[in-house]
C-alpha cells in the first residue's frame, strides 16, 4: 500500500489540537486509499498544559502505523536528559522548569509535589516506559529523495549526512537566513512563523506555527510520490476544534 507522509510540527504539550489533527489525518489518508506515515517534528512536551497527553497520543501513533518516526526536539531532549540523568545540574534544570515550560510538563505528569529530580525521574520510568522509550528511540533527521525532516533546521554548509547533532535541534538564523539551493527541501519546526501562517521557501518549509500560543497545529501531507502537498490544519476556536485542508506551494 502506498503512503502519505504527514509532518506534524511543534505540538508544546496542546493533545488538544494533535487528537482531531491525527483523526484528519486517518481520513484524508483513506481518501487516498494510502497508509499514514507520520513524522512528528520535535517538542512535543513543554510549555502546554498536556504533555503527557501528547506523549501518549505520539506513542499510540508509532505503534499503529510502525512506518512513523519522532524526531527529536530540543524540548524533547531537555526532557528526556532530566528524566535519566545519573546527576541533575539543579540550576540547569530550575532554568527548564520556569522559563522554558518544564514546569507544565511535569505537572500533567503529576510530578511537582515529588520529593526530589531523582525521585520524579524514578517514577516517570517506572510508570511512562514507551514515552521514554520513545524518546529516546527519536531521531535526529529523517531524510527521503526529495524532502528531509528534522526539529529546527540544518547547516547549510554541511552536506545532509554530516549534520551536527546540536544543530539539528536547535539552529536558527544560518538556516533561516539560507537562500541557495539544497540538497533536500527541509521540513521544520522550532521556530514559531510569522502571523501563524507555515512559512513556504524554495529550500524548506517551516510548519511551527506556535500551536500553544496561537492555538494552531499544522501538518504539512506530501504524496508518496514527494510530488503532491497540502496542509492540515487544527484550530482552536473558543470551546471548539476545527481541522480544514490548505494548499502547499513549493
Amino acid at each position: 500500500m502506498p503512503h502519505v507522509t504527514y509532518a506534524i510540527g511543534d505540538v508544546h504539550g496542546r493533545a488538544d489540537l494533535l487528537e482531531p489533527l491525527l483523526a484528519a489525518i486517518v481520513a484524508d489518508a483513506h481518501a487516498s486509499d494510502a497508509e499514514p506515515r507520520v513524522l512528528f517534528l520535535g517538542d512535543i512536551v513543554d510549555r502546554g498544559p498536556r504533555s503527557r497527553e501528547a506523549m501518549d497520543l505520539v506513542c499510540d501513533t508509532l505503534t499503529r502505523w510502525p512506518r512513523s518516526r519522532l524526531i527529536r526536539g530540543n524540548h524533547d531532549a531537555y526532557f528526556l536528559d532530566f528524566m535519566t540523568a545519573d546527576h541533575v545540574d539543579e540550576e540547569r534544570f530550575g532554568r527548564w522548569l520556569m522559563r522554558i515550560g518544564g514546569y507544565q510538563t511535569m505537572e500533567s505528569y503529576d510530578l511537582l509535589s515529588v520529593g526530589s529530580v531523582r525521585d520524579a525521574a524514578a517514577i516517570f520510568r517506572a510508570n511512562h516506559p514507551r514515552h521514554l522509550q520513545a524518546l529516546m528511540d527519536a531521531s535526529p533527521i529523517v531524510v527521503d529523495n526529495r524532502f528531509a525532516y528534522v526539529h529546527a533546521g540544518i547547516d547549510p554548509t554541511r552536506s545532509i549526512g554530516a549534520q551536527a547533532p546540536k544543530d539539528l535541534m536547535m539552529i536558527r538564523d544560518r538556516f533561516l537566513d539560507y537562500e541557495g539551493q539544497l540538497s533536500h527541501i527541509i521540513v521544520h519546526g522550532h521556530t514559531p512563523t510569522l502571523d501563524s501562517v507555515p512559512d513556504s521557501r524554495p529550500c524548506r518549509i517551516g510548519i511551527d506555527t506556535g500551536a500553544y500560543t496561537s492555538g494552531k497545529l499544522t501538518c504539512l501531507a506530501i504524496s508518496a510520490d514527494e510530488r503532491n502537498l497540502h496542509f492540515l490544519f487544527a484550530t482552536a476556536s473558543g470551546e471548539s476544534i476545527e481541522v480544514t485542508q490548505g494548499e502547499a506551494n513549493e
